[in-house]
Formats: structure tokens, C-alpha cells, sequence
């Protein structure tokens, strides 16, 4: 049930917003961020590629949250907030984050304030309680110098060592658990507090390919699409197998490389199908990004009307490119062999509307910050085959933790 609630909600246009209503969402983002009051430290924030012509999302404070957990954590929520979104008008979307595990809490939530882009061309809109005062936009003033320290943790390289070894001895005694991801982050502390709304935008603009979301204060831009249902139509982004730009071509013909991408398609196509879904594959193509290139692979259906999108979301999660094959073997693994708490890195981030539309990613390339945004948590993770090298797999973990670390000043 939600935590708190209002009576109702209005929709009031944008004051001189319409020469925001085709620019990519990387410039909305930046043209919309000197609307957040300076006193909000974690805002509410979803853009994706102008290719989407999909909603772009600046929010603040709570007008609704609705959490739940397990495998269907992200339906039941969903089933909570349309009920709620039905009595208040307006049309809301609700943001949402939900843990890798399953045992811990997710949440949809409808910010107090959503400053609201429904898609390209669109005029951008503001939803609010009566009485809000619509949002002014406020100089922002330039930030102090910003030194980041990483808080030592002796052993760490050898820890991960140690797991991958024990995640590799996992796949060699059965044969039929094909691959395992596992993850590792590193603690960095920060001489001032960092302002997630400027990291976040510095994602957008910097990859503008991906999709860029903060939620409770984790804040990231993941290549990884992983529900977009709106209309009726279907479509995902699978990507697993990933190398610097320098050796990208390698990943086409990478043994290892090539069957942990189809690994992971198959994860999502398998699902799909479950549900009656028949699928269209596209892939795999290499997706080159600034820091890193992956695998990838687009897929498509047609479900009309059968589904939400936060069921499809529950059905999915974790993908074979988050957890591993067979999922549920993979899963126990992890809880094994993993020294660490996920928290919502590889769980599903996204939005939902009350009708069951709604774009979801799944939360990597990201940094999870602490209360007060002195303290964030970087994570990454890597997929792990009989053949991986861990001294390898620990460099790829790396790599994919630049895409955060660049934007942090």
C-alpha cells in the first residue's frame, strides 16, 4: 500500500516548454534541471534514446509509493499504484527500482512533482497536487572542485579471484549450469556532496544510446533494455560478452563470447514464449559504446493487449545476462559464492503507467549513493563460463565501471 497519498493530481503545461518538445533527452534533461529545488538531494529522473520516442521523466518528493517484493513483486506493485492512479487523474507515471534479490523490498514511486516529457514533439507538462506551486527554474551554481577517495578493501582482488574459481568449479561439476554472473563494487567517498541530477545528466549526454534513470539514489545509464511494451508491441535489448573498443571484433568470433550471448537471448526468448509469445530476434550486433563494446541482440513481438508490462518484467527477471543458466541453479550460486549485497544493481529500473505501459531497464553502469551523496557504491558484474579467466574478468568489471566513474567531478 502506498505510504502516503493525495486526493488528486493536475496536469498544468510547461510555461514556454514547446521549444522543448523535440530536442533529444539528453538536452530536455539538462533544459528541465534547473527546476529541481536545490534542497532535493535524490531526484526522480528516466530518459531514454530519442529513438524510443518515449517519455522523458524529472521528479521530486512522493506523492505515492507502493512496494512489494518476490516473484511478482513488480506486478503487485504495478496492480497497487493503477488502482491508485484511477482515482487521481492526470494520467501519473510511476518510477520504479526493484533489488536482484527477490527477498528484498522493491517500489514503485509517483513523485510529488513530475516534470513530464510523454514523448518527442510532445509539449512537456507538469504533475502536481492543487495548490503546487509550479516549478521556477533557479540558477544552479557552479560546484566546488570534487575529490574522490576509494575506500581500501584489503583482499579484494583476490576475493573476486576466489569467487570466480568457485563459480568455475560450480559449472565444471555439472554440466548442465552453463554460466554464473557475478558481481563485485567498489566504496568511493566524496569532499562534498554530489549532485545526483548533475551525474545523471552527464550520463545522458555522454551515452546518449542508453537509458538514464535515478531512483532512490541509484542513479546510472544501463545499454540493457530490458521491457518496452507501449501500443501493444514489444521489445528488448539483450547484451552479454563485452570487450574494450580496441579488441571489439573479437567478440565475433569469441566462442566464449558468442554462447554467453546466446545464453542470455535465449533466456528472454524462452520466457517469452512460455507466455504464448512468439518473438522476433535480431542479432547478434555489436553495440559500441564510448568506453566499451558488447554483444547485442534486438527482440521484438506483438503481445496486443495480454499482458502488462510489469508482469513481462517479473517473467524475465534476472536475465541470463544477470544471473546465468539455468536461472534458478545460477541464482543458488550466486548466493554462494557472491561476497556481496546487490542491492538494485541487475534488478529491473523503469517507469509504469496505470494502463500496464511501460519502459524497463535493467540497472547496471551505475553507482548507488548513500544519504547525504558524500558516499557511492559502484557496481559491475561479468559473466562466468567454464572457460573464463579471472584475472580477465576482473579487467571487464573495470571497464564497466568507467561509464559512472567519467561523469563523477
Amino acid at each position: 500500500m502506498p505510504a502516503t497519498q493525495t486526493s488528486v493530481l493536475l496536469s498544468t503545461e510547461l510555461p514556454d516548454s514547446r521549444f522543448l518538445a523535440e530536442v533529444p533527452g539528453a538536452d530536455w534533461l539538462s533544459a528541465v534541471a534547473p527546476l529541481l529545488p536545490a534542497s532535493v538531494e535524490r531526484p526522480w529522473v528516466w530518459v531514454s534514446p530519442q529513438a524510443d520516442a518515449a517519455p522523458a521523466v524529472l521528479g521530486w518528493g512522493e506523492a505515492a509509493r507502493f512496494s512489494a517484493s518476490g516473484h511478482q513483486g513488480v506486478q503487485h506493485a504495478w496492480q497497487e499504484f493503477s488502482r491508485w492512479a484511477r482515482q487521481v487523474g492526470a494520467d501519473p507515471l510511476a518510477l520504479g527500482s526493484f533489488p536482484f534479490s527477490r527477498r528484498q523490498q522493491g517500489d514503485l514511486v509517483v513523485p510529488a512533482v513530475t516534470v513530464l516529457r510523454r514523448a518527442p514533439g510532445r509539449p512537456t507538462e507538469v504533475i502536481a497536487a492543487p495548490g503546487t506551486a509550479m516549478p521556477i527554474p533557479s540558477p544552479i551554481a557552479p560546484a566546488a572542485s570534487l575529490t574522490l577517495t576509494e575506500t581500501p578493501r584489503p583482499g579484494a582482488e583476490q576475493a573476486w579471484l576466489r569467487a570466480v574459481q568457485a563459480a568455475i568449479g560450480s559449472l565444471t561439476l555439472d554440466s548442465r549450469i552453463q554460466k554464473v554472473v557475478l558481481a563485485r563494487a567498489v566504496e568511493l567517498s566524496a569532499s562534498r556532496p554530489v549532485r545526483q541530477l548533475a551525474v545523471a545528466a552527464a550520463l545522458a549526454a555522454r551515452f546518449p544510446g542508453c537509458w538514464t534513470y535515478a531512483h532512490d539514489g541509484l542513479v546510472g545509464a544501463t545499454p540493457e533494455l530490458l521491457v518496452d511494451l507501449r501500443g501493444g508491441r514489444f521489445r528488448c535489448r539483450v547484451l552479454a560478452g563485452t570487450r574494450k573498443p580496441a579488441w571489439s571484433e573479437e567478440l565475433l568470433s569469441d566462442p566464449k563470447e558468442q554462447r554467453e550471448h546466446a545464453l542470455a537471448v535465449a533466456s528472454v526468448t524462452s520466457a517469452l514464449a512460455g507466455d504464448g509469445i512468439e518473438p522476433l530476434v535480431d542479432g547478434p550486433f555489436l553495440l559500441k559504446l564510448p568506453n566499451v563494446t558488447h554483444l547485442a541482440t534486438d527482440i521484438t513481438a506483438e503481445v496486443g493487449g495480454r499482458a502488462s508490462a510489469a508482469r513481462i518484467v517479473d517473467d524475465l527477471h534476472p536475465t541470463a545476462a544477470v544471473c546465468g543458466t539455468p536461472r534458478e541453479e545460477a541464482y543458488r550460486i550466486i548466493g554462494r559464492v557472491e561476497d556481496l549485497d546487490r542491492g538494485r544493481f541487475s534488478g529491473p529500473v523503469g517507469w509504469m503507467s496505470a494502463d500496464g505501459s511501460g519502459q524497463w531497464g535493467i540497472g547496471l553502469r551505475c553507482g548507488q549513493f548513500a544519504p547525504g551523496s558524500r558516499q557511492v557504491r559502484v557496481f559491475a558484474g561479468a559473466g562466468i563460463m567454464p572457460s573464463s579467466d579471472p584475472a580477465k574478468e576482473w579487467l571487464e568489471t573495470g571497464a564497466k565501471m568507467e561509464a559512472f566513474l567519467s561523469v563523477l567531478n
